[in-house]
């Protein structure tokens, strides 16, 4: 019989402890919908990869390695998003007096009916 090594909470691996940080983020900013798609291949679909996506855009950096590990597991979802990305881009009211940022989330807002956010603290 194998014997397994104990987890220590005290001193976990550089993987295991990126493994229960991206857990806690998975739980604090997604909803049990996604979080459950990330787990079940047959529960992705387009719109849950968008949200994950959109949510990443919105929430920052602590999503970067979920959305870039879907990104990469679902190239069909992936480049349907990219397509729809670049079209909200091109959306913006270039000679509109806003400011880019909001340019981009109006853009984002008519496209995928998703608003990410009040983005003016970034233009600081």
């Amino acid at each position: 019989m194998e014997k397994k090594e104990r987890f220590d909470f005290e001193n976990p691996t550089p993987e295991q402890q990126k493994n229960i940080d991206n857990l806690l983020v998975q739980i604090q900013y997604l909803t049990p919908e996604q979080w459950l798609a990330l787990d079940d291949p047959e529960k992705m679909t387009q719109t849950i990869f968008d949200s994950i996506q959109l949510r990443r855009m919105e929430v920052g950096p602590e999503l970067e390695d979920i959305s870039t590990n879907i990104f990469l597991q679902y190239p069909e979802f992936a480049t349907n998003y990219a397509n729809r990305l670049e079209k909200a881009f091109s959306l913006q009211n270039t000679t509109s007096e806003n400011s880019p940022c909001k340019n981009i989330r109006q853009g984002i807002l008519s496209e995928f009916g998703y608003d990410i956010g009040d983005l003016a603290k970034d233009e600081l």
